[in-house]
């Protein structure tokens, strides 16, 4: 039986594929695999025990976006660390220093799921809301003062 933790990991785990593809334009096909065999928390744990990088790790490397790995998945967000090991989060944050990865801090982030929201896709469109509200508040201080 999974826990609610771990089930929301497995889909922050499908979304690290999905934006790879569409945001770095990398088709981590082997990982979409594993995910498939494994799951989010074995496929995570294979990845970190594995004597070496991914090829992934790697081409999300070049791309400049080591945010879409599972290692910064992992050392990124607290609320998964119960999920793992002293050990496994170690790996996770020596690899990721050690390709000189800089956090990409959120900082709405820590807000996300603290108020309630009538809007659905709030969570993951956040940013998009935001830039919507204050480009309309723009555009009305302007209409005003101009």
């Amino acid at each position: 039986m999974t826990s609610n933790l771990e089930e929301r990991f497995d889909v922050a785990m499908m979304d690290i594929y999905r934006r790879a593809k569409s945001e770095a334009k990398y088709d981590a096909t082997c990982y979409f695999q594993m995910l498939g065999e494994h799951r989010g928390l074995e496929t995570a744990r294979l990845l970190l025990h594995a004597g070496t990088v991914s090829e992934g790790y790697t081409a999300l490397w070049e791309r400049g976006r080591l945010d879409l790995t599972v290692e910064a998945l992992i050392n990124d967000h607290p609320e998964y660390h119960a999920l793992f090991t002293d050990e496994e989060r170690q790996i996770a944050r020596r690899r990721l220093e050690e390709y000189r990865y800089v956090p990409v801090i959120d900082p709405v982030e820590q807000f996300v799921g603290a108020f309630p929201s009538k809007v659905p896709d709030w969570s993951s469109q956040h940013d998009k809301y935001l830039g919507q509200t204050l480009g309309e508040q723009m555009r009305s201080e302007k209409g005003a003062g101009g």
